[in-house]
């Protein structure tokens, strides 16, 4: 008589970087049980970057911008068909506490610091902010299901065979110099001195980021108008179709932002530039080839909040200014090093 298969759903409906640092739990849970079904509940957005997931059975999608709490309770009424092993639970909401809560389930989990866990859990750890990386802190939930042995750290995604993108003429770079939060955003300005120098450098530049990033793109290239070695992708690609491209670049640089963690996911090199958030806070790449560039001089402002905030709290924006070309351009030459 064969064992029923058990089957995990994993819950993070937050930012894509977020989502894409629950994917060593999907890894790590395969690793240590191979039939085990893993189900995801994740944001609309994210949903592609688990196009033909090899280790993922089903992928629900939580559709927030369009009759949120109606479409809660129609995902609710869905997930209440299956029987769970374990549901675990990333966010620390009132909803998607209560999405865990009425699932079939005797192992819900979830941090001490969620909303209402001791009535949504039964199974609570602490989430200990400031002291690890983001994925150690996420790991933790999982440490009574999976062997020490079988758990996984990297992010990891998978591109898709049929994903194909016409890319820049090598050797080229990335560049996301985007953020939704304008204080964890380098000055445009230094972005440009950057992709000069790039260009200088003999290399070709890959501008990154999304529709929601098209207006400021319009700034940005006000610089670069008619210039061959700059490749406009702002706005154009797939997330998938961005793995492709990082994939192939011979370094990505990004400000704190998704695109240090989608990098980290195909183990791409990857330069992060911290401005108003620090490396402490746990977001850092975790690429084998990854760089960290922070501000050179001691802000006692800095950090001023964990997520950034659309300006400056003391209207001078150090942080975002205070960046040499110098530093800019030392992982490049630490890579070129590496080839030589």
């Amino acid at each position: 008589m064969h064992k029923t298969k058990d089957r995990y759903l994993l819950i993070q409906t937050a930012s894509i970087g977020d989502v894409v640092l629950i994917t060593p739990f999907i890894d790590s849970i395969h690793r240590y049980d191979p039939y085990a079904e893993i189900f995801i509940l994740i944001n609309t957005r994210a949903a592609e970057l688990f196009d033909n997931h090899p280790f993922i059975s089903k992928v629900f999608i939580w559709n927030k911008k369009n009759r949120k709490y109606q479409h809660l309770w129609h995902l609710i009424f869905q997930l209440r068909k299956y029987n769970f092993t374990a549901v675990i639970n990333f966010q620390r909401y009132f909803s998607t506490g209560f999405l865990m809560w009425c699932m079939h389930s005797n192992k819900k989990i979830t941090f001490k610091q969620s909303t209402m866990s001791c009535l949504f859990a039964n199974e609570t750890y602490e989430h200990l902010w400031n002291q690890k990386h983001e994925v150690d802190r996420n790991l933790i939930l999982i440490q009574n299901i999976v062997n020490n042995k079988d758990l996984i750290r990297r992010p990891q995604l998978y591109i898709p065979e049929n994903i194909k993108v016409d890319l820049p003429q090598n050797p080229y770079i990335c560049i996301s110099p985007f953020s939704l939060w304008n204080t964890k955003q380098m000055v445009i300005w230094r972005w440009v001195d950057l992709c000069e120098s790039l260009i200088n450098l003999g290399y070709n530049v890959a501008v990154l980021g999304g529709k929601e990033d098209i207006n400021k793109n319009k700034l940005f290239f006000k610089e670069f108008q008619n210039n061959e070695h700059i490749y406009d992708f702002v706005g154009k690609l797939s997330l998938l179709e961005t793995l492709y491209v990082i994939k192939h670049s011979f370094i990505t640089y990004s400000n704190d932002s998704a695109i240090t963690h989608l990098a980290s996911s195909i183990n791409a090199p990857i330069a992060t530039i911290f401005c108003s958030t620090v490396p402490s806070f746990g977001f850092t790449p975790l690429s084998d080839k990854s760089f960290i560039i922070e501000p050179n001089i001691e802000l006692l402002c800095r950090p001023c909040g964990k997520h950034g905030y659309s300006k400056c709290p003391k209207n001078l924006f150090i942080c975002g200014n205070s960046f040499n070309i110098e530093q800019l351009l030392e992982p490049v030459k630490q890579l070129q090093s590496d080839v030589q």
